[in-house]
């Protein structure tokens, strides 16, 4: 007897998730991906909100150079016991008025204004406010080495994805190579035209491309992730770059003031404007101080005459001893300003150094381009050759093999030595300070 269970203890059927769309390559050359990343890292914005910053510092500080207003309202109520203290308490029990009645409790509204204005402290608010702007300055040049190490980082990693993009191709195509050449052997040995041997070689050379495709679509993918890391997108998404073939021979480009060198002589000046300040520290400072409003026992007498109250001081103050604070606030002042100007000289050692150097780069990756180009315009021909003597059984397939392996190596080194001089060409305008492009 067969038993079907009621509908509502039937198991639901179990139904696939949809499969998820393969998402859209997104299309970017390499304008377009300095573009993006100007605007998307997260480096540059945080260099960005650092100006910022210093632009809020800017205002704060001038602040203290501008009148304070502070509007104050205050409700006290206290048992005043001042009288007893005083010289009538002792004269109260011989007139007759007992000593409690001295003692009283009081409420005291008070509404009041009051000002304060810095007249005088020997130029250190307004050195003050021009350490804040040379601050906001030395924050754009900290932005301008950020985007340029950013720009010029998103270069060199879309030039790693073409670079192992022509690789993976060029593995792929001696894949398919052989593995026609397998077709082509084993036909070969079936017509009787070919041994055992060639069949086994043949496969051999098939068989050793698989694990050298496989790595080459793992760098792919790896540098992939780090584009994308650069340019603030999700690590899977799919790129389609845009080749760059060769780049134009043009004369070397004028460079422009290292933003890292201006970011150290801002830092010199802002420190000896700080001795400054630190000197204005142990001279006379003078303030002006002015109140005014309503001080009364009972709410309603509030805003009426002549229960108004007002206060207006002048205040000197001159340090005369502070512990030798000052001494060590101008010898720590003076040793950072020592360290930044070495930081300097060294900085400016280096970029010389750097410049040097990237040229004579430049000059041999033209010359590593040039040559790998002819040593593949060789192997070409060397090929053609190798595949017309096959064909009349002159060479074996072994032959032909290292012909086929001779070709694909100098393609791939033809298309590094391209990417390596478009690599040159960054470095040398890095070094210049100038954007990639």
């Amino acid at each position: 007897m067969l038993l079907i269970p009621p509908p509502a203890l039937q198991a639901p059927l179990l139904t696939p998730p949809p499969a998820e769309r393969p998402q859209a390559p997104l299309s970017l050359d390499l304008p377009g991906a300095l573009s993006r990343a100007r605007s998307e890292n997260a480096m540059l914005r945080a260099a960005k909100a650092r100006i910022d910053e210093r632009r809020g510092l800017i205002t704060s500080t001038r602040a203290d150079a501008l009148p304070q207003l502070t509007l104050v309202g205050d409700f006290t109520r206290m048992r005043d016991v001042s009288m007893l203290n005083s010289s009538f308490a002792d004269l109260a029990p011989a007139i007759g008025l007992p000593v409690s009645s001295l003692v009283s409790t009081r409420s005291l509204y008070t509404t009041q204004a009051n000002l304060t204005q810095p007249l005088f402290y020997w130029g250190k608010l307004g050195t003050a406010v021009d350490i804040a702007m040379m601050g906001e300055q030395e924050a754009a040049f900290g932005y301008t080495t950020s985007e340029l190490d950013v720009l010029h980082g998103v270069a060199k990693a879309f030039l790693g994805v073409l670079a192992a993009q022509a690789e993976q191709e060029v593995i792929e195509s001696r894949r398919k190579t052989a593995e026609q050449f397998v077709s082509d052997v084993k036909a070969r040995l079936e017509a009787q035209t070919a041994t055992e041997l060639d069949r086994l070689r043949a496969e051999s050379e098939f068989l050793a491309v698989v694990p050298e495709a496989l790595q080459a679509e793992a760098q792919v993918k790896r540098a992939l992730e780090v584009l994308n890391g650069q340019l603030g997108l999700d690590p899977k998404t799919p790129l389609a770059l845009a080749g760059l073939g060769l780049p134009e021979a043009t004369a070397k480009p004028a460079g422009a003031e290292r933003s890292e060198l201006a970011q150290l002589k801002q830092q010199e000046a802002m420190y000896r404007a700080n001795d400054k300040i630190i000197k204005s520290d142990l001279r006379p400072k003078f303030d002006l101080s002015a109140s005014y409003g309503y001080q009364a026992g009972k709410s309603d007498n509030l805003f009426k005459d002549p229960y108004d109250t007002w206060k207006v001081s002048l205040t000197m103050k001159f340090p005369v001893f502070d512990g030798l604070r000052s001494s060590g606030k101008r010898a720590q002042n003076n040793a950072q300003l020592e360290q930044v100007k070495q930081m300097r000289v060294d900085r400016e050692r280096s970029v010389a150094i750097e410049q040097s150097t990237a040229d004579r780069e430049l000059e041999k990756a033209i010359a590593l381009n040039e040559a790998a180009r002819r040593a593949h315009d060789a192997a070409l021909e060397a090929l053609r050759m190798s595949r017309e003597s096959f064909d009349q059984g002159l060479i074996t397939s072994l032959d032909l093999l290292q012909a086929e392996r001779a070709e694909r190596q100098a393609e791939s080194q033809r298309r590094r030595a391209e990417l390596g001089l478009w690599s040159a060409r960054f470095d040398q305008r890095r070094s210049l300070g100038l954007p990639p492009l």
